[in-house]
């Protein structure tokens, strides 16, 4: 279970969730598990660093194994595959009402044949269903992932004490599945952390079985609605998919086997669906890593996850979180409309009082626990598609909306139009909501649009518009805040082995800076300590344009080189500086039976951390890490991996920064003593 505490209930559920991994090892054979793949690559050309992959990858990899029946899925149900639109669902549905989809060509000529094939590996057909279910009847799979990581030299606080374990991270996890049952058991300790065992999480899930479409014991995740009351799971931002970002797309009910060590659920969750109503009912009482004050208040949560010293450590599991209620949700389908129609109640409880409550009034005992109501609705006819969701927290008493309208004139053109009402008081621990700040619903007004265009095989544009406001920027500026965001992409296939994608992205966006005042409309140099410094609103203008390059320039053998600029003015009372920054990079990939290497070098250079660039890069199975490049210098990754036999792949990372304006690395007790810092990863996935 989540991170389970050192009593006795903790090593009993510890000795369960061992005795479940190793009756796994004992009956398995092939494999459960799913890593990169060529049909969802395509979606990582967009994304953006606050997008969260992760979960996208795990949701991915249960579809590999829990296939959507294409023939009885809700319009709900298949847009959890990303890459599919409210009208591509509902061109499904209604050939479906004319004849079943029996076979590849069918569904391509419903919803094209680039989208059909990437939909394959995640869905199955009726007439295949009975047959898998039969030929998977006595069949047992599963997976077991190792991960071990170090770094060079390593931190300031190991080698002087400060942290309390050694310089490796160590991640494991075992997962075994049965037709209609799953269990994953996750381990996994960070660098500086001194229990081997510091976060193990363990999940059982049953699905599909009569009226019972998912049923989860221990961690899980709930998605309802467009995730204003609940929303754990998503992973797209704005931005990453102009006409697609807005809509939250996970599944309601899903097991956790991630490494993160926040933002889920951990107790008993099922969710009925007799047929056209859905019932998601849950319980949970989870620990979480809270800060308390002197006056025994949380002030906040950590959730970095990080136990390393004795101040992190002492934050560990010391707040019980407990949490119960249900979705009820209407599926319905006439000869014009299909859609449905939902209902939320949540009810939370905490064991000590939110300082955020007391700072509004209510008692200490008014203060550790609140109420969230929700209610939501989905609509589609022909082309075009409606969504809403509104939901209500008790304490303090505010509320948030959203909705939008999706419509498809034309094959190949998708565009979307929301408004979004996040209110300044509004609060739910469990919210993931579309927002240009945060993603807990609250503070944040908005207009989106946004428009997908394939205007031919070759060329495909999108772009988006957003204007957004803060009706208080922040706590120590509560001021209201206004700014806009406008992104253009578009891509080109000049043949089958060269593609060109470009991304360009204008932003305008204040910030609370503590600035010294103007005195009769002029600035004052009041020095940088001064007390009469005072929080004011700084424009903040963001311009970047990357370009990347695909090549395929033989059998095997690929490579991508990117460009990417970036500048970031400042309106100070003083001035407006701007900063600078640019990347390259060139990334060759070469893969031969059962040998695949990757290598990427890039050059960077960075006026000052404003002008920050980030880049996604290739990691081990099932992970992409995120590059960060601030300051000037040059960065190198070179990743090997081998399939050593059936079912085993081993894999190797080595990364590289050199810095040329540092003679050390970071700070603080995570400072290294290089300007040079490097780490070494290496896996090992065994699917039997």
């Amino acid at each position: 279970m989540r991170r389970f505490t050192n009593n006795e209930d903790g090593r009993a559920m510890r000795v369960l969730a061992v005795i479940i991994s190793a009756v796994a090892l004992f009956l398995a054979s092939p494999s459960l598990y799913a890593s990169g793949t060529e049909e969802v690559d395509f979606l990582f050309d967009t994304v953006g660093p606050e997008d969260n992959l992760e979960p996208l990858l795990e949701e991915l990899a249960d579809l590999r194994r829990q296939k959507i029946p294409i023939n009885e899925a809700t319009a709900e149900d298949l847009l959890h595959l990303p890459w599919l639109t409210s009208e591509d669902a509902r061109r499904i549905i209604e050939g479906r009402r004319r004849a079943p989809i029996r076979n590849l060509e069918a569904l391509t000529a419903l919803i094209g044949g680039e989208k059909a094939r990437r939909c394959l590996p995640y869905i199955v057909f009726e007439k295949d269903l009975t047959l898998r279910r039969q030929a998977l009847r006595d069949k047992v799979e599963g997976s077991l992932y190792t991960r071990w990581f170090t770094e060079y030299p390593e931190r300031r606080g190991i080698t002087d004490g400060s942290y309390a374990g050694d310089n490796y991270k160590l991640y494991n996890r075992l997962q075994l599945a049965v037709p209609h049952l799953k269990a994953s058991v996750v381990q996994e300790k960070d660098v500086g952390e001194a229990d081997l065992d510091d976060f193990t999480s363990f999940s059982l899930n049953a699905y599909d079985l009569g009226i019972l479409k998912s049923a989860v014991l221990g961690n899980y995740t709930l998605n309802f609605g467009e995730g204003l009351v609940m929303g754990q799971n998503r992973y797209f931002s704005k931005g990453s998919d102009p006409a697609g970002s807005v809509r939250l797309r996970s599944r309601r009910l899903s097991p956790y086997s991630s490494s993160a060590e926040y933002g889920f659920l951990q107790g008993a969750a099922a969710t009925l669906r007799p047929g056209d109503f859905e019932l998601t009912a849950f319980t949970s009482s989870n620990r979480v890593d809270g800060r308390i004050g002197d006056t025994g208040l949380i002030t906040s949560f950590d959730d970095s996850g990080y136990h390393r010293t004795e101040l992190e450590t002492s934050r560990m599991d010391n707040v019980t979180e407990e949490a119960s209620g249900a979705n009820l949700l209407w599926n319905f389908s006439t000869g014009a409309f299909d859609g449905r129609i939902g209902a939320s109640l949540v009810h939370y409880r905490y064991s000590e009082p939110l300082a955020a409550l007391v700072e509004e009034g209510y008692s200490a005992e008014e203060a550790s626990s609140a109420s969230l109501t929700g209610i939501e609705a989905a609509l589609s006819t022909g082309r075009v598609g409606a969504f809403m969701e509104a939901a209500f927290s008790e304490k303090p008493d505010d509320a948030s909306w959203t909705g939008g309208v999706s419509w498809e004139p034309v094959s190949g053109v998708s565009a979307v139009a929301a408004v979004r009402r996040y209110g300044a008081r509004y609060s739910s621990p469990f919210a993931g909501a579309f927002a240009e700040r945060g993603d807990d619903a609250s503070n944040e007004e908005g207009y989106y649009a946004g428009i997908d265009v394939k205007l031919s095989r070759k060329v495909q544009l999108g772009a988006y518009y957003d204007r957004f406001r803060f009706p208080e920027l922040s706590s120590d500026y509560l001021y209201p805040s206004e700014g806009h965001d406008m992104r253009l992409f578009a891509v080109w296939k000049a043949s089958r082995s060269l593609k060109w994608t470009m991304q360009l992205q204008h932003k305008r966006k204040e910030e609370a800076v503590k600035q010294c005042p103007l005195v009769d409309g002029e600035y004052v140099d009041c020095g940088d300590d001064s007390e009469d410094k005072v929080y004011t609103a700084v424009m903040a203008e963001t311009d970047r344009l990357r370009l990347d390059c695909d090549l395929k320039v033989a059998r095997g053998f690929s490579a991508r080189t990117r460009g990417e600029v970036k500048r970031v003015t400042r309106e100070f009372y003083s001035g407006t500086p701007s900063y600078d920054g640019w990347l390259a990079y060139e990334q060759l990939n070469y893969s031969a039976g059962r040998l695949g290497l990757k290598w990427r070098g890039t050059l960077f250079n960075t006026d000052s951390s404003d002008a920050t660039l980030y880049a996604y890069e290739d990691g081990l199975p099932m992970q992409f890490d995120l590059g960060s490049y601030n300051g000037r210098g040059k960065s190198m990754f070179f990743l090997a991996s081998w399939k050593a036999r059936a079912g085993l792949k081993l894999v190797a990372r080595y990364e590289v920064t050199s810095y040329s304006d540092r003679e050390v690395y970071s700070s603080g007790d995570d400072q290294r003593a290089t300007d040079s810092p490097a780490s070494l990863h290496l896996g090992c996935l065994w699917s039997f």
